[in-house]
């Protein structure tokens, strides 16, 4: 008798959700089998296998069937990395007679856990602010919250907002070390300070638990003309919540940090004409003017942070 199942993934599915599901799966307690014959659950993208649980994976659904060929159940598909780990969560709760919530619920907190523990790690290394006992991530936070509501969005998408602000800069560990020993720590400072992006998604890629970031970490310093980095991404190309996060970013650096760019630190009215000015060129052309209605309304009853 078996004490594990095993599972056969397709070789048509992409090497990302591959790896994806090779690493949901093997941490569900299930090993990978090479032999579609010896698995008891097959993943594809094409017919389900006849004698066994089958996860098909299509365009704009994802269907489960039953060792009968029948469908047990269809997942509509929106989010696809998302989508496919509740299917994954759904399918062995079935096939262990264990309720999903259960099993959803564990995987959460653990989540939230991971996520936390390195939300704090970046703030106890970024500089706080004196007078607000702030730090940048924090900041970015608040305020894309708060624009984030302003914008009329939910309160499921305004916490992962607040959360993806939180890890937006994780890959900065390291990187300042790094300076701190370099012989050319001054010169070496903004061009070091670009690989943030890459090692940042580099290290989230790795904790398939927060794939979810990746893209912000990666992308909220690329600009809408493609100016940006580090891969020159243009227009609706950017994922949008890189977009909205990466405006608020660089209003919280040229507000609080001295630097070439901005000739020194820039008041905050400065910034919002900036802002406005770059809209469509560095900035997102609809997010941008919106977010200089909002933090004109903002500060009116807000003290600036």
């Amino acid at each position: 008798m078996k004490t594990k199942q095993s599972i056969f993934i397709d070789k048509d599915l992409s090497p990302e959700i591959k790896n994806f599901l090779e690493g949901s799966f093997i941490k569900s307690g299930m090993f990978i089998s090479t032999s579609v014959s010896q698995a008891d659950i097959s993943i594809s993208r094409h017919n389900p296998q006849l004698g066994k649980y089958s996860l098909v994976i299509r365009e704009s659904k994802i269907e489960f069937y039953d060792t009968a060929g029948n469908v047990f159940y269809t997942l509509d598909v929106t989010d696809e990395m998302t989508d496919i780990e509740l299917a994954i969560i759904k399918t062995i709760s079935i096939i262990n007679g264990r309720k999903p919530f259960d099993l959803y619920a564990s995987k959460a907190r653990y989540v939230n856990k991971l996520s936390k523990f390195l939300q704090g790690l970046v703030v106890t290394l970024e500089v706080e602010d004196e007078r607000t006992n702030m730090s940048h991530s924090q900041r970015v936070a608040l305020y894309s919250v708060e624009f984030s509501r302003y914008l009329g969005l939910d309160e499921d998408e305004q916490h992962k907002i607040k959360e993806l602000c939180m890890l937006h800069d994780i890959g900065r560990i390291g990187l300042e070390q790094l300076m701190l020993f370099s012989p050319t720590r001054i010169s070496e400072f903004e061009s070091w300070d670009l690989e943030h992006t890459i090692t940042g998604s580099i290290f989230l890629s790795s904790l398939d638990e927060l794939w979810f970031a990746v893209p912000v970490v990666r992308s909220h310093h690329e600009n809408w003309n493609g100016s940006g980095y580090p891969d020159g991404l243009k227009e609706n190309e950017i994922p949008f919540y890189a977009r909205l996060v990466g405006i608020i970013d660089w209003f919280d650096i040229a507000t609080h940090t001295a630097s070439s760019e901005f000739d020194g630190i820039m008041s905050v009215e400065d910034a919002i004409i900036s802002i406005d000015k770059n809209s469509g060129k560095l900035f997102d052309p609809v997010l941008g003017p919106k977010f200089v209605l909002f933090m004109k309304q903002y500060l009116q009853t807000n003290t600036f942070l």
